[in-house]
């Protein structure tokens, strides 16, 4: 396939449209589509900040800050000034996210999940959903204030690439999938928050972003109960014919691994519905990494894990 038709596929890939059809506006632009980025520098020992400290990002910030409303600093800024470190792996469950105890969790999970069908192969998260976690999803989900998005996103890739290298899996054979909103929501809040997190993930990891996933309208998650949250997201996305047919022509001898990113994980509804739809129209299976290309796997990433202390919380994955 020559370079022209490939920067075709994926600039067509992020203009379909959400519901679905396969016609392409072409009045709707929407930039930058989703590359493949260049391999990034190893991982210093404090993420690097966006924006750098200089004059135009002083005055950027000055205007996020007093005109916009925003108090604080980004994310990765404050990260980096107050050493703060994302949970170790030892810290929760390898196949729900869920904190875990020591030798709380073993080659088939923990307690909550070890008896429960997931649709995915392993989880990873920042921390637990509070305190500043909480505050700066908030932040970039209803204030649009994409710095600390962008520093979240950061940390997410450093999370990921650390596991990818566990698991000796090359960048180039990963996908990060986000999790989509509709485009009405999306229009009201200003922001695709789980872009702009994908985003500063990818450019860590250095793998592409595939925009396949569509979302319906449907209700707010926020306020519902575990039963309500499963019913209100089944069926809440789909993958549509033209935008599967392009992504099997373009990657399907390279995509071993699937990453879906959230901002937060409660009951884990979201990502079941979103699994789903990808098992569905790829038809992969929760397998060991093998060179058979055709068997891909499925990860789960969000920056916050919420609801601790439910321990009946994967009951609404069943």
């Amino acid at each position: 396939m020559s370079d022209l038709q490939t920067n075709l596929d994926e600039h067509i890939i992020n203009l379909l449209p959400d519901d679905g059809s396969t016609h392409v506006d072409d009045n709707v632009f929407d930039w930058p589509p989703a590359t493949i980025q260049p391999s990034p520098a190893p991982e210093p020992s404090h993420p690097p900040s966006i924006l750098e400290q200089s004059a135009i990002a002083t005055l950027f910030e000055s205007v996020e800050t007093h005109l916009l409303g925003r108090s604080g600093i980004a994310f990765d800024k404050w990260a980096t000034k107050t050493g703060w470190q994302r949970d170790s792996i030892q810290a929760y469950c390898w196949r729900c996210g869920g904190s875990v105890g020591e030798h709380e969790s073993d080659g088939e999970g923990c307690a909550t999940c070890r008896s429960k069908p997931l649709p995915w192969d392993r989880a990873i998260r920042l921390g637990i959903y509070r305190g500043v976690l909480r505050n700066e999803v908030l932040t970039l989900k209803f204030k649009a204030w994409r710095p600390t998005g962008r520093g979240l996103g950061l940390h997410l890739g450093y999370a990921i690439k650390e596991q990818l290298e566990r698991a000796q899996v090359q960048p180039d054979q990963v996908a990060i999938v986000p999790i989509p909103m509709h485009r009405m929501r999306r229009i009201a809040r200003g922001v695709d928050h789980t872009q702009v997190l994908a985003e500063s993930a990818s450019q860590v990891i250095g793998c592409p972003i595939l925009r396949i996933l569509s979302a319906k309208q449907r209700r707010e998650q926020v306020g519902l109960s575990m039963t309500a949250r499963a019913k209100n997201i089944r069926e809440a996305f789909f993958i549509s014919d033209r935008k599967a047919n392009l992504i099997r022509r373009r990657y399907s001898k390279k995509i071993r691994l699937f990453i879906l990113l959230d901002d937060v994980r409660t009951t884990g509804a979201t990502f079941v519905a979103a699994g789903k739809a990808l098992r569905s129209s790829f038809g992969t299976n929760s397998v060991e990494f093998t060179d058979d290309f055709g068997l891909n796997s499925i990860w789960v990433c969000s920056v916050g894990v919420a609801g601790e202390g439910r321990r009946s919380e994967m009951e609404a994955q069943r």
